[in-house]
This record gives C-alpha cells, structure tokens and sequence, in this order.
C-alpha cells in the first residue's frame, strides 16, 4: 500500500510540474505573439492604406506611399512588385498572404493544444491524488491526511485549468485578429482591381 501511495505521490508532483512548464511556455507565447500582432496589426491601418489608393493615382505612386504598417503595407508592396497585371496581381498577393500567414500562427497550435489538453492533464492529476487519499484510507493513517491527499488532488485540476483558459483565449484572440488581417488585405487587394491600379 505504502508503494502505491509513494507512486501516485511521484507522479502527481510531475504532473504539477508539468502544469507548471505548460503555464510558462503559455505565457511566453502569449506574450511573444502579443507584440507581434500589436507591432504589425495597427488599429488604423486598413483605414489609411484605403486613403492612400484614393490619393495615388497609379502603381508607382502606391509603392512609394506605402511604409507606415507593416503588414498591410508590406502584404501590398510585395504583391505589387512580383504583378505586372491585375491576374497576376491577385496570384502575388495570395502568396505573400500565404507566407505572411505562417509567420503570424507560428505558436498558436501550441495554444490550442494546452487549451484543449491541459484540463485533462489536470484531471488526470485529480485521479491519482484520490486514488492516494483512499490509499491512506485504507491504510487507516487518519483523515488528516486523507483530506491532504483530496486537496493536494484537487490542485492539479485547479492548475490544468489555470493553463487552459488563458491559452484559449489568447488563440481564439490571435486567430480572430489575424483573419482580420487577411480579410482587410483581400478587401484591398478587390478595390485595388476595382480602381485599376495594378
């Protein structure tokens, strides 16, 4: 009995690590793709960059205007300079899209997979802690610390949530921001056809 205890103790303290771990890779993903999603996703960047083609008359006077945002700014520049013609021009800005894209989800699959699996972790962190504290029940070493074990179990379904929730928040946040993105660049790029620019 004392084994099974010893063992379920072992591995519940590694699980509680490993919430840990989980929690502070978490935040360091949060935090890294916060600042890039602030530094490239300004609030009024689609709003200028369609001022900018109001006032530029043709391609030359667009790509010598652009430069404030990075990503709008930087996603129509380069699909400019690889277009010659408005088909041509739609291919290029679909690929700079694409190679854009996989910079800005770099990290977000970790967060939705903490999101989803953290909570079990946790639970199964839960379960061996009970099964410790019916060990020390029938062991009969006393209720104190019977409910030790049920606390002490309960604090890794507590953890497995804190990790959980955070991270899918931030990946719901950062997939919403970044749809955005890509849906502004595609409005552009259609009133960029619409205008005969490129």
């Amino acid at each position: 009995m004392s084994t099974l205890i010893l063992f379920t103790d072992i591995l519940e303290k590694i699980i509680l690590l490993m919430l840990i771990g989980f929690s502070i890779w978490s935040i360091s993903i949060i935090i890294d793709r916060k600042r890039l999603f602030k530094a490239e996703f300004a609030p009024n960047a689609f709003l200028d960059l369609q001022k900018k083609l109001l006032n530029a008359g043709n391609k030359t006077a667009l790509e010598q205007s652009l430069a404030t945002y990075p990503f709008l700014d930087r996603v129509v520049l380069k699909s400019l300079q690889q277009s010659t013609d408005a088909n041509s021009f739609e291919k290029a800005l679909s690929g700079v899209v694409k190679i854009e894209k996989l910079k800005f989800e770099k990290g977000l699959s970790v967060l939705g997979t903490l999101g989803a699996n953290a909570p079990f972790i946790g639970l199964f962190g839960t379960v061996l802690g009970i099964i410790r504290a019916f060990a020390y029940l029938g062991s009969q070493t006393g209720s104190s610390a019977v409910m030790s074990g049920v606390s002490q179990a309960l604090y890794a379904t507590a953890l497995g949530l804190l990790v959980a929730i955070p991270a899918v928040v931030a990946n719901n946040y950062f997939a919403h921001s970044l749809r955005n993105a890509l849906q502004q660049g595609e409005a552009l790029r259609d009133e960029m056809v619409a205008r005969k620019i490129v």
